[in-house]
């Protein structure tokens, strides 16, 4: 499988909440974000790494850090403009092959899944995309605002899916994106990623992977829920990895309070 993972964005929130490190590099138990992201697929798989060139120039572990844990991949530095992973991948077409199956990934949180299970049910479904999704309680779902993207599904059919969105009051009865967003191939992510951007759907300037999939679905396109995903840890924010943090110390039993 191809896994693409954008990573160009500044990182200003978890500066301004004062990590040294940007967002991919923070560790959380003993291993940087990246790496965790990175062990969610089979290490035969090819990764492309999407970097800000001003991070690969000043960060020598940058480098190091994702040569290390994926060898074989692709490193490529864009300019870091603020207009969200869309627009990222959108700087790499001709990296990507037109008639390979993708993943386009999120590169700040981690779940416990089987992606060989995965990849044979894109196969058997014959599915022209999926959106990997977890549900049910998980603590960054506890406040009121909306900061990632749910589905409106039919069985396991796809009919919308919104970013910054919940289609029930209670969270956790709706499928939740976990970030992980599948291709059956690449000509796809050419022409809906494009599209996206041509049609200028964006929230607050930045072009989000998920938005996609609603032209596909315009177009007929076979778009489907894959939620046997039954842990998942949520570090998009410097609030999501505190909870995390907070919540991995209580169900670690070395929590004191």
């Amino acid at each position: 499988m191809n896994i693409i993972i954008p990573m160009s964005g500044l990182g200003s929130r978890f500066a301004a909440a004062g990590y040294k490190d940007i967002k991919p590099l923070i560790k959380i138990h003993g291993k940087p974000i990246i790496e965790w992201v990175v062990r969610m697929f089979d290490p035969k798989d090819k990764f492309i790494f999407i970097c800000r060139d001003a991070h690969l120039n000043t960060i020598k572990e940058m480098r190091e850090t994702l040569e290390k844990i994926a060898p074989n991949a692709e490193i490529i530095a864009i300019e870091g403009e603020k207009k969200g992973p869309v627009w990222a991948v959108s700087q790499i077409f001709h990296k990507i092959d037109d008639n390979s199956p993708a993943i386009v990934s999120y590169c700040d949180y981690f779940q416990v899944w089987n992606c060989q299970s995965f990849y044979q049910w894109t196969a058997d479904t014959n599915c022209d995309g999926s959106v990997v999704c977890y549900q049910g309680f998980h603590p960054h779902l506890i406040p009121l605002q909306n900061v990632y993207a749910s589905c409106l599904c039919e069985g396991n059919k796809i009919l919308e899916i919104r970013e910054k969105f919940s289609f029930t009051e209670n969270k956790s009865l709706t499928p939740q994106s976990s970030g992980m967003y599948y291709f059956k191939k690449g000509a796809y992510i050419k022409k809906y990623f494009q599209q996206l951007i041509n049609e200028n759907i964006n929230l607050n300037g930045e072009y989000y992977v998920s938005l996609v999939y609603n032209l596909m679905i315009r177009d007929k396109l076979d778009i489907r829920v894959y939620h046997d995903v039954p842990y998942f840890c949520q570090w998009d924010t410097p609030e999501d990895l505190a909870d995390y943090l907070r919540w991995a110390e209580i169900f670690s039993g070395e929590d004191n309070g």
